[in-house]
């Protein structure tokens, strides 16, 4: 049986008002205003920085190592402990060496006693040839024994301080202040010239080596401001000074390395450390300035009733977070904080609403 006809023109009645509503819906979710959130043109400080990242580093740091063969008897120091210079960091076994020093200053005592003898048979000879009682010959003698006991007295101080250098060197000392960064030995162990069992860094100057950007380095120069950011310590700033700017960058990730001086270490400090510098290129202390995220290719969206309205600006300087902005803006403009929603952004003459 055959559906009757009134009930197909139903079915196609209902289809078309379903089909009606979701365009409805559709067209006015197109025209119905986008929230976005606005703020206006604030004036104040802004710093334009150069970022970079380094490690907390020793200007100077020296291998101490043993200027003689010996076995270390005892370790003075450790890892991690402040040394004055000239402090003794371990001992070596200083028998033979104490041995030998007293060899030495018996020998000093002989030669001394030699001469002694020879300048007063020299003494005795000189009366007796104006007694005419010895020949020239004998008394020649006399001098050159004299010569030769002074000779031998050199010799001997000579060999003393010798032996007292060496009995010295059983002591490792610290050619600097500063701070014991590697021990490398234990007491038993032998060491060998040359061969480095100590490090101490120079505490007197420790700065950052930070890399930056070569496309910024144009805008450095020695003596700038710089705010330091270990993060070990994050949340807080420490003040330094740019001092120096390396002369070779490096040609895989194109930066240049520079040093940042600090005012003051951070509290249990330590080498190698990561940190943050921004250095302080330039200020504006009372600049007009929106965010970063306002911009949308050199401009800006306003809303101006109830419509995004596109307007091209003229930017100063940049800054971490804000940038100046030089004309096109006034500090009563309601500016569009973000001007993207989702993945599309907004249209010119866009209709909007705010909260």
């Amino acid at each position: 049986m055959k559906a009757p006809a009134g009930g197909k023109v139903l079915k196609i009645a209902a289809w078309i008002l379903v089909a009606a509503a979701a365009v409805g819906l559709v067209r006015l979710k197109l025209v119905a205003p986008v929230r976005v959130e606005v703020a206006r043109p604030q004036r104040g400080v802004l710093v334009e920085e150069v970022f970079g990242t380094g490690t907390l580093e020793s200007k100077v740091v020296v291998g101490v190592s043993s200027k003689i063969v010996g076995k270390v008897v005892e370790v003075l120091v450790d890892q991690g402990d402040t040394v004055t210079n000239g402090q003794a960091l371990a001992r070596l076994e200083a028998r033979d060496f104490e041995d030998a020093v007293s060899v030495a200053q018996a020998k000093l005592g002989q030669a001394q006693a030699e001469l002694a003898k020879a300048k007063l048979d020299l003494e005795r000879s000189q009366s007796l040839l104006q007694g005419k009682t010895i020949s020239q010959a004998e008394f020649d003698r006399t001098q050159t024994d004299v010569q030769v006991a002074e000779a031998r007295l050199n010799n001997a101080e000579a060999e003393l301080g010798f032996a007292r250098a060496r009995l010295a060197d059983t002591q490792i000392v610290s050619p600097i202040a500063g701070l014991v960064v590697t021990r490398n030995l234990e007491a038993g162990s032998t060491v060998v010239p040359g061969a480095p069992i100590f490090r101490v860094a120079d505490t007197a100057v420790v700065w950052v080596h930070a890399q930056v950007d070569e496309s910024d380095v144009g805008k450095l120069k020695p003596g700038q401001p710089v705010r330091v950011v270990f993060r070990s310590h994050t949340g807080a700033s420490l003040p330094g000074r740019l001092v120096r700017l390396h002369r070779e960058a490096d040609r895989v990730t194109e930066e240049l390395e520079v040093d940042v001086a600090l005012e003051a270490l951070p509290a249990n400090f330590f080498f190698g450390q990561k940190a943050d510098v921004f250095i302080e290129t330039a200020r504006q202390p009372d600049a007009l300035q929106i965010a970063k995220g306002a911009l949308v290719n050199g401009g800006v969206f306003v809303v101006a009733n109830g419509r995004a309205q596109w307007r091209t600006i003229r930017i100063g300087l940049i800054g971490r977070d804000n940038v100046a902005v030089v004309a096109g803006l006034t500090e009563s403009d309601q500016v569009v904080a973000q001007p993207y929603t989702g993945k599309k952004r907004l249209a010119d003459g866009q209709r909007v609403r705010t909260p």
